[in-house]
């Protein structure tokens, strides 16, 4: 008989956080990547104002 280190419940579990970090990295990336363009095209402003448009779009989407 074999012995698993994990359990069906466990790797469900530990499926479902890998989910969430890959949505999570993917929604970082799609922020970063939309700053950058607006950067780019100049389409916010310079500067801090993109840094604060990135922190509020991080707030509203990842918490």
């Amino acid at each position: 008989m074999r012995n698993f280190e994990t359990g069906p419940q466990e790797a469900g579990a530990k499926h479902k956080a890998d989910e969430r970090e890959n949505e999570r990295a993917a929604l970082e990336a799609a922020i970063n990547y939309a700053i950058q363009c607006a950067r780019e095209t100049d389409i916010l402003g310079a500067g801090d104002s993109l840094e604060q448009a990135r922190l509020n779009l991080s707030r509203a989407l990842l918490t």
